[in-house]
């Protein structure tokens, strides 16, 4: 399956969303599962069609902090996600959203962080459509955009 514009226009918007995360030094797995799980995400982006998705990310910060949900330093024993891993991990997250027709939050249940992050290196390199697909395939994800 392939994105049209838009929907690609949305994943893009997610990607710079995480990459900006990682910019500010901030924990990107906390901030992924916070934003997955939001208001924000179901009302907004979970949706065929919602004005906030043509919005810039420093809007989309401003609507997350309504909901108290703020970037947050990375632990001390942590270390960060690097840039390119955490705007694959916001662009494909999205893009199996977008495919499966899940909510956000169902989505961050049925695919753990971990394993995206551990699948970044195999995936990263190949077509964005077809690393959806590989992983749609291996955690059971029937997609519905056609």
């Amino acid at each position: 399956m392939s994105l049209d514009n838009i929907y690609r226009y949305i994943c893009k918007q997610q990607e710079e969303l995480f990459e900006y995360v990682q910019k500010q030094n901030a924990d990107v797995v906390a901030f992924a599962e916070a934003f997955m799980k939001s208001n924000f995400c179901n009302r907004s982006l979970d949706k065929p069609y919602s004005v906030d998705q043509y919005a810039d990310i420093i809007n989309w910060l401003e609507l997350l902090k309504c909901e108290k949900i703020t970037l947050q330093p990375v632990p001390w024993q942590q270390r960060p996600l690097p840039i390119n891993v955490a705007g694959w991990i916001g662009f494909t997250y999205r893009q199996l959203q977008i495919e499966t027709g899940l909510q956000s939050r169902e989505l961050w249940e049925k695919v753990p962080i971990d394993r995206l992050i551990r699948a970044w290196p195999s995936l990263h390199t190949v077509d964005e459509d077809m690393a959806a697909e590989i992983i749609m395939e291996d955690f059971h994800l029937i997609p519905t955009l056609t």
